[in-house]
């Protein structure tokens, strides 16, 4: 996916980037080759190691009439992944409507090809190119960009990071921050067609099994304001998750549709001036 075409889907950026720091610790090389061979091996190994990933996150994303809350549980396997999306509170405090009470968008990638499933339109196939956004980064090639070079050094939340520039145009990164000493990912940048820089910023590191650790805390950043924050409430590994979960024809479609939605907004507008 080329790094101009990035998803305007906020938490569909945080997976993504998350995805990424499924790394161990182990020292650094500073030259770009062997850093490289380096993270083939290591995810490699992780691929090896975790047959699947569970999360149970929560993000808080600002929009221009206040802030929102969503509750997401991701499953991945291999290259299948499901992430349930379910809205927990309106924009500025506002009430929910009773229709949207509970309502899940489900995403389903069996391997082929890209499901969401909704009340609201049902389970649709998504274009290829709108498939993209939802692209698991759990295989190596997929994240690992194919050229980049060590530009310099910075420190990042006090630990001492190798700048990583990135010259490979199919990437999602533009640039990556590595702790030299770990080689956790600390930061990332994107910069997507509207010219507005999207960064991120992972915090929060913990044991997620063995050697490896996953960062329970991403910050994403649009220039220097800050838009969302994803937090990990959960991870679990290899539960035995059946290939059953990421057919998008045993989802079963539950709440309202379009139609019994605008029927029941309708209807609780009008009590509302009724009792105006």
């Amino acid at each position: 996916m080329s790094r101009k075409r990035v998803s305007n889907s906020l938490w569909i950026v945080s997976l993504l980037l998350m995805c990424l720091v499924l790394v161990p610790a182990s020292s650094f090389s500073q030259d770009w080759a062997g850093l490289s061979k380096q993270l083939h091996k290591r995810c490699v190994k992780f691929n090896a190691e975790v047959k699947d990933l569970s999360l149970v996150m929560e993000m808080t994303a600002q929009t221009p009439k206040g802030e929102v809350t969503t509750q997401m549980t991701v499953i991945t396997k291999g290259a299948k992944s499901r992430a349930e999306i379910e809205m927990k509170s309106m924009p500025g405090g506002a009430e929910m409507p009773p229709a949207m009470a509970g309502m899940k968008t489900i995403v389903i990638r069996d391997g082929k090809a890209t499901w969401m499933i909704n009340p609201m339109t049902g389970k649709m196939q998504l274009p290829e190119e709108e498939a993209k956004q939802y692209q698991s980064q759990w295989y190596c090639d997929e994240y690992i960009p194919k050229d980049a070079e060590i530009a310099g050094s910075e420190t990042i939340s006090g630990r001492d990071c190798h700048v990583l520039v990135v010259k490979d145009d199919a990437s999602l990164y533009s640039k990556l921050w590595i702790d030299k000493k770990t080689l956790d990912p600390v930061k990332t940048e994107t910069k997507p067609d509207d010219g507005k820089t999207m960064i991120a910023l992972f915090s929060d590191y913990k044991k997620l099994s063995g050697d490896w650790q996953f960062p329970y805390k991403t910050e994403m950043y649009q220039d220097k304001t800050l838009v969302s924050t994803m937090t990990v409430k959960s991870a679990e590994i290899n539960k035995g998750v059946s290939d059953d979960v990421f057919n998008a024809d045993k989802v079963e479609v539950k709440g309202p549709n379009m139609m019994d939605m605008m029927k029941k907004m309708k209807e609780q507008k009008e009590g509302e001036e009724k009792q105006e």
